[in-house]
């Protein structure tokens, strides 16, 4: 059985890290995760807040039905909480299921930065409060 993992952010930060190539530190960072039988399957990193925006960084190994749970918690932490107006997301151009994936859960590209990935270009990927449809209409 899947569970959420709500207060563990630097065991989730760390397991994200590796898996989206992070190398620094995530600086004043949350994390949310999804754990199945012990093993961590899912995590999503919230960092750089600055009022209006914040970065997001999301890593799957094992879909599951709790990402939807998943996927709202941050939702909600963003949006209703922390009040931002959008969230962003960088991912290289040379990974399209990533991209593919991301716009399934409501981004929309808004631009490319040339050479800003190692080998690649980068894609710019926004999810904006008034378009969030994991969270109930208020």
């Amino acid at each position: 059985m899947a569970q959420l993992i709500l207060f563990d952010r630097e065991r989730v930060g760390h397991w994200v890290a590796r898996r989206v190539n992070q190398t620094g530190s995530w600086g004043d960072f949350n994390a949310f995760g999804v754990e199945m039988n012990g093993e961590l399957v899912a995590g999503v990193v919230i960092h750089n807040i600055n009022g209006a925006n914040a970065f997001c960084h999301i890593a799957i190994t094992k879909p599951c039905k709790a990402m939807f749970q998943l996927f709202y918690t941050v939702c909600d932490y963003c949006f209703r909480q922390l009040e931002l107006k959008r969230i962003t997301g960088l991912v290289p151009t040379d990974e399209p299921e990533t991209i593919r994936f991301d716009m399934k859960l409501g981004f929309k590209p808004e631009f490319i930065m040339k050479d800003a990935a190692p080998g690649a270009d980068m894609c710019v990927l926004v999810m904006r409060h008034d378009e969030c449809r994991w969270l109930p209409k208020e």
